[in-house]
């Protein structure tokens, strides 16, 4: 029965961290689309950055360290991603 268990807690860690890379990819792309919207809107990049912010404040806080990491990997890998992709969009117009 032990063995069970071990292996429904692998596989749940491994649920979390999954989950949490979706969820860092997710707004870090929200994040992203928000800051390079408009250059007057300064108020909603300062709320969306603070509440980026604010989420990682509360994830190293309140869960795991697997599920920080996950959510930082992803998040970061949200940010290269969509900051390559828009380098390589402003490369070609000039």
């Amino acid at each position: 029965m032990t063995t069970f268990e071990e292996v429904l807690r692998i596989l749940g860690i491994l649920a979390r961290a999954l989950g949490m890379i979706a969820f860092g990819i997710t707004s870090g792309w929200f994040t992203w689309q928000a800051f390079n919207q408009s250059e007057e809107g300064w108020r909603l990049k300062a709320i969306v950055f603070a509440v980026f912010f604010l989420f990682v404040a509360l994830l190293a806080r309140y869960t795991s360290p697997g599920g920080l990491g996950g959510y930082l990997l992803g998040a970061a890998g949200a940010f290269l991603f969509w900051g390559m992709i828009d380098r390589k969009g402003t490369d070609q117009e000039e």
